[in-house]
């Protein structure tokens, strides 16, 4: 199960993810965390690729109501789940708390396939 808690993206910093993400609309200014629920530390949100999809930047927010979320470059997890032609790479940032993405139930869905 995805944390899911939200983050209202400021208006500096969505401005900059229409700047860097020519390629790829953003996802919006309202975004869910990603990580699995009950996670350690900071909340994440897959806000928009760049670079024909090999840069990749995150909403990083504490969760505190009075603190503004940080645009962050990160790379993806490099976990990939191999079966075969139908292989499933995880599209986390690297370096996330918990499970890998495919390893969270389908049917609560994410950010970054909705």
């Amino acid at each position: 199960m995805y944390c899911q808690t939200v983050a209202t993206v400021p208006a500096v910093e969505l401005w900059i993810m229409t700047t860097i993400s020519a390629d790829s609309p953003p996802a919006g200014n309202r975004l869910s965390c990603e990580l699995v629920a009950g996670h350690q530390g900071n909340h994440m949100a897959f806000a928009a690729a760049a670079q024909d999809g090999d840069q990749w930047w995150w909403l990083r927010w504490d969760g505190q109501p009075s603190r503004v979320g940080e645009l962050v470059q990160i790379d993806p997890c490099d976990a990939e789940l191999p079966q075969a032609q139908y292989a499933d790479d995880c599209v986390l940032p690297q370096g996330h708390p918990g499970p890998h993405s495919f390893d969270l139930p389908a049917d609560q869905g994410s950010a970054i396939s909705s």
